[in-house]
């Protein structure tokens, strides 16, 4: 075969080769138009709002605890007895203290003997005045007759000299005079003693007034030893209140930390209760997850993917973030965040794992195709290839709501248009294609 014998025929190969290209074959949809969510997948996991300690709330002696988790318990219900006794003990010591003290007080203040006794010396004293008044007259009286009587004797004298006065007359003179100074001594001497009485019955009246006084200031002190029994009394008294334990609200036990029987020390926790409608959920999320999140936003809450799911709303969102590693160990920014159920689920406890659906916006009557049918760019822009008369046109679209599984398209397509369902990179502009399937 000559060189322009083949030359021809590869010429005709090549031809009939072109001639005879098979078209790709290509599943194809239409977008929809449908309702969107744009929405984020965090686990959390269910805690309640609020939970009540029960503690010792003072020092003593418990008896076994029979309670158990699960058990529910009503306001005010004893969940363990305490022995009262020592503390009942403390409040009648106190209280008969106090009355003991105000008994004494009752004595002091009751005067009545003091008082006669200081009256009766005041008069006593006053009496001694006058006493010593009269005796100081009566010395007076009797200097006044000895003075007289010692007159007398000068003058017997100077007539018994001249033999005048009988001697029997003068002895009587001199007997007179001698007794005038003697009974003046013995005046002088009841002065004296009376003087002394006057200042020994002074000295009554102060000692009783003293007496007084000490008195007022014993009951001052008996007042201030009052006060403190009081308020040790009101102390006995508290700790008889607090001697007790009991739930603060109807609701269940949650945890046992002790058994008991025996003695514990204050502050020591017993039992948690708490009430299921408070259950609440808490689960930390991204913090550029949080910022599209804001309290009433709506929450997907089920224990899997496929599990009937439960409607919340967001609750708050703490203020401060932290910091915590992935399980790949890349470090996140996250923030806690709090869901409210709108109504508590019957079968869900605490510290029950969920899978929460956060739910950041939604739009209706979107126009919407699989995530699949749509392809990135090197430029990062987004590309469908629609299929007009069985060859391929590479379209630009614009993207508006995503979700798991759908994407809004907000240009480059409507609902009469024709896209290839799951392309690929290696298609192109132009290519022919063959529609096998419609979805």
């Amino acid at each position: 075969m000559n060189k322009s014998t083949f030359l021809i025929l590869f010429i005709i190969s090549a031809i009939t080769l072109v001639g005879c290209e098979k078209s790709v074959e290509v599943a194809v949809l239409s977008p929809d138009t449908a309702t969107i969510e744009e929405s984020f997948t965090e686990a959390v996991k269910t805690r309640l709002s609020k939970t009540y300690p029960i503690t010792m709330q003072v020092e003593g002696r418990i008896g076994r605890i029979d309670l158990e988790p699960g058990d529910r318990v009503e306001k005010g219900e004893t969940l363990v007895e305490f022995d009262r006794v020592p503390f009942e003990q403390a409040v009648a010591e106190a209280e008969a203290r106090v009355q003991e003290l105000k008994a004494s007080i009752e004595v002091k203040k009751d005067n009545r003997m003091e008082e006669t006794a200081h009256n009766q010396t005041t008069a006593m004293v006053e009496a001694s005045h006058e006493s010593q008044k009269a005796a100081a007259a009566q010395v007076d009286a009797q200097r006044a007759r000895a003075d007289r009587a010692a007159k007398e004797l000068k003058r017997t004298e100077d007539l018994s000299k001249g033999g005048v006065v009988p001697e029997q007359e003068f002895d009587d003179v001199v007997l007179a005079a001698e007794t005038s100074n003697i009974e003046l001594r013995e005046q002088q001497f009841t002065l004296a003693a009376v003087g002394a009485f006057v200042v020994i019955s002074e000295l009554f009246p102060t000692l009783v007034s003293q007496y007084m006084e000490r008195e007022t200031l014993e009951i001052a002190v008996l007042t201030h030893q009052v006060a403190q029994a009081e308020a040790q009394l009101e102390n006995a008294k508290h700790r008889l209140s607090l001697a007790k334990v009991v739930s603060h609200i109807d609701g269940i036990v949650l945890t046992r930390e002790e058994q008991g029987e025996g003695n514990f020390a204050a502050g020591t926790e017993l039992l948690t209760v708490g009430d299921l409608s408070d259950l609440e959920v808490i689960g930390d999320v991204l913090t550029q997850d949080a910022l599209k999140l804001e309290p009433g936003s709506e929450v997907e809450l089920s224990p899997s993917a496929a599990a009937d799911r439960v409607i919340g709303r967001v609750g708050r969102i703490e203020p401060a973030g932290f910091t915590k590693l992935s399980s790949l160990g890349v470090e996140q920014q996250r923030v806690n965040v709090i869901v409210d159920f709108a109504q508590v689920p019957e079968n869900l406890g605490v510290g029950y794992r969920l899978r929460a659906r956060f739910i950041t916006d939604r739009k209706e009557e979107a126009l919407l195709v699989p995530r699949y049918s749509v392809l990135q760019d090197s430029d990062n822009s987004y590309y469908v290839f629609k299929v007009e008369g069985g060859t391929l046109k590479k379209t630009p679209v614009t993207l508006g709501l995503e979700s798991d599984l759908e994407l809004e398209i907000l240009t480059g397509l409507t609902e009469k248009d024709r896209i290839v369902a799951h392309p690929d990179t290696t298609m192109g502009e132009g290519d022919k294609v063959k529609v096998v399937e419609e979805e």
